[in-house]
């Protein structure tokens, strides 16, 4: 997404107050004829954001601006899997290292299952968007990142509803032989996410990993050798 003038403007603030008092102007405050009353009028969302809505567009920014600043940072995530997460959120965003998530989650009595671009994951969290995510949320363990429709794979056991995408990062091919094929868009290098096999791709390892949160957990990083 192609970042506004109006959106950066956002960064300028250091706090939701400044964003609001920055809303007020003479004709407003002659149609209002209350600053206090127009802040309140503000703080609702009309004819601005609301708090969470200034805090998580302003997040946004920050990340998308800047791959340095990232969601995981001051905070300590307390399950194995968020952890693991964290370590890696740093060299995907700079593109030195691709990871996929593989996961099995339980969500009302119902499995959810599928394979996640890490990397595009962090990106998706406008407010706007379809299944965004609230990236400090899911560190913290307030929220729980599970496989959704707009993902690489995505399978619900109940339902029987199945999704496949490509993303940014990956185009998925179909093997009669080796079954389901990720390949790399930037070295076209491919990873085979079979966890029987005895090679996972070039300059690609497997890691499973315990967590209380969901059923399996299973990284695929691939080291990107970028052909420029």
């Amino acid at each position: 997404m192609k970042l506004t003038e109006q959106d950066l403007r956002l960064l300028e603030f250091n706090s939701y107050d400044d964003y609001l008092n920055s809303l007020i102007d003479g004709k407003s405050l002659q149609y209002f004829g209350n600053r206090e009353n127009l802040i309140s009028l503000y703080r609702t969302g009309y004819r601005a954001l609301t708090k969470e809505a200034f805090e998580a567009q302003r997040t946004f920014l920050q990340v998308t601006k800047d791959p340095n600043t990232l969601f995981s940072r001051n905070i300590t995530p307390g399950d194995p899997f968020l952890q693991e997460l964290a370590k890696r959120e740093r060299p995907n965003r700079l593109g030195l290292l691709s990871t996929i998530i593989y996961m099995r989650y339980l969500k009302k009595s119902t499995e959810i299952s599928g394979y996640i671009d890490y990397e595009e994951a962090l990106r998706r969290v406008h407010h706007d968007q379809q299944y965004c995510n609230d990236w400090r949320a899911i560190f913290a363990g307030e929220k729980v990142l599970y496989p959704t429709p707009v993902d690489l794979l995505y399978y619900n056991a109940k339902t029987g509803r199945s999704r496949k995408n490509n993303s940014r990062n990956y185009q998925i091919l179909c093997d009669p032989h080796r079954g389901i094929i990720f390949r790399n868009m930037y070295d076209r290098k491919d990873i085979h996410p079979d966890p029987l096999a005895s090679c996972y791709g070039t300059n690609t390892s497997r890691i499973e990993v315990a967590s209380e949160l969901y059923e399996q957990v299973a990284l695929y990083d691939h080291v990107v050798r970028k052909n420029y």
